[in-house]
């Protein structure tokens, strides 16, 4: 029995807020070990919440027609990618570890 539109909406934006928060959680765990592989993981972990939110509209059919679920993908894809980078500015992680 499926949900209401307003109940799979709520479930896309608590799956989104957790991923978010996983991420951002990742961003301070890694920030000491930036240099020594913790910025690949946490760049990698940003692709894979990407890839997330990017299919999440379409698996839980949020919206009514394409274009909402397109709308979605989108805003959903642009939170995503703050809590990516504000995760980077926020935990303080070392971008740029050796010139040479």
């Amino acid at each position: 029995m499926r949900g209401s539109r307003g109940n799979v909406a709520v479930k896309a934006i608590a799956i989104a807020a957790v991923l978010a928060c996983a991420l951002l959680g990742l961003a301070f765990a890694i920030a000491p070990r930036a240099c020594t592989g913790g910025l690949e993981l946490y760049a990698w972990a940003g692709v894979g919440v990407l890839a997330v939110l990017l299919t999440l509209p379409f698996v839980l059919r949020v919206g009514g027609s394409a274009l909402a679920r397109i709308v979605w993908t989108v805003g959903l894809l642009a939170a995503g990618a703050a809590a990516w980078l504000g995760g980077i500015g926020l935990a303080n992680v070392r971008i740029m570890c050796r010139l040479f």
